[in-house]
């Protein structure tokens, strides 16, 4: 996600020049990164998330059952977020005029560096969570 916003998509847009082959372009790369994403968020969620909430044989702190709560919260949030992106923003960009493309832009980069902080924020959750 890092890489696509600070990287890609501006490099891209310098390349191209005009809006439209542009968004063919990130349209083209896009293309089936919907499963893959959504596959690796049900693998995180069965293996990371699934493992922690079992209970085992320390008894974790509250401070920590709060952290794995909130990470857990967060999961969900990103998750949404992708999924609303995915089957409502990108059928509506593709179909944009030439005019409605920069609204399109950038809300998909607000909503990229939302997704930056929320993993980040998880990160942060998963460092704490380990010295309590």
């Amino acid at each position: 996600m890092l890489y696509s916003l600070t990287v890609l998509h501006p490099r891209a847009r310098t390349f191209f020049g005009s809006s439209r082959p542009f968004e063919e372009f990130i349209a083209h790369i896009a293309a089936g990164a919907r499963w893959k994403v959504l596959s690796g968020a049900a693998f995180v969620a069965l293996t990371v998330t699934g493992l922690l909430l079992l209970p085992g044989a320390e008894h974790p702190s509250a401070g920590r059952n709060a952290c794995v709560i909130a990470k857990t919260v967060l999961f969900v949030i990103a998750v949404s977020l992708f999924c609303f992106t995915s089957w409502r923003l990108w059928p509506a960009r593709t179909l944009a005029s030439v005019r409605e493309i920069p609204k399109f832009q950038q809300s998909f980069r607000n909503i990229a560096v939302m997704l930056l902080l929320l993993v980040g924020a998880s990160m942060a959750l998963g460092v704490l969570s380990s010295h309590l």
